[in-house]
């Protein structure tokens, strides 16, 4: 019968340090593996961040506090498609679940070019948290989408090539145009550039 030879406390001591610090190390080589640069993203990010005006537009800026970001889309509620866009961005913020505090902070801020009322603001976003419409006279709209650079074009409303959005910071600061694509890149593009910005 052969006897098994004890290890010393000395000689478990180094094993448990040891596997402590490859995971450890796994964990944040990981994490660093995960961040991309930021010219690696789809995302047109800007050389500068812009500094936008809100004038009398009615955004609620009381969340700027809390660290509020927003994705500007220019839209036009009594079209379908827009409807579906807004399911869409339910996509992208699904995919965020993993950056909950991206997540939580994240609005989809829709420039409303049909100027709706209170009623068809409130049928339109169907209790979604997350939405903000701005509801205003095209002249006022106008102003902020030519500082974001997303003026509509036509009546191609909420399309493919018309629901790119601008990510601004709590700070009122455009930072990207974030073009409309799948789900999980346009979630991975945003959580980049907040990471980067923050």
């Amino acid at each position: 019968m052969t006897t098994r030879r004890r290890r010393g406390a000395r000689a478990r001591l180094l094993l448990t340090l040891a596997a402590l610090a490859t995971l450890i190390g796994g964990y944040y080589l990981g994490q660093l593996w995960q961040r991309k640069p930021l010219q690696d993203l789809s995302a047109v990010v800007y050389a500068q961040a812009r500094t936008l005006q809100y004038n009398d537009l009615a955004i609620a800026t009381d969340t700027d506090e809390q660290g509020v970001w927003r994705l500007f889309v220019a839209a036009d509620t009594r079209v379908d498609a827009c409807s579906r866009l807004l399911q869409h961005y339910a996509f992208v913020l699904n995919r965020l679940a993993h950056r909950s505090d991206i997540q939580r902070r994240l609005r989809v801020t829709l420039l409303a070019y049909d100027y709706p009322d209170a009623e068809k603001t409130a049928t339109f976003r169907s209790g979604i948290a997350w939405a903000e419409i701005v509801s205003a006279p095209r002249a006022q709209l106008d102003a902020l989408a030519a500082q974001l650079g997303i003026q509509p074009l036509g009546d191609d409303w909420c399309s493919a090539t018309s629901a790119s959005a601008v990510l601004v910071s709590p700070a009122r600061e455009a930072w990207a145009l974030i073009p409309y694509e799948a789900a999980v890149i346009m979630a991975d593009n945003i959580a980049a550039i907040v990471d980067f910005v923050e």
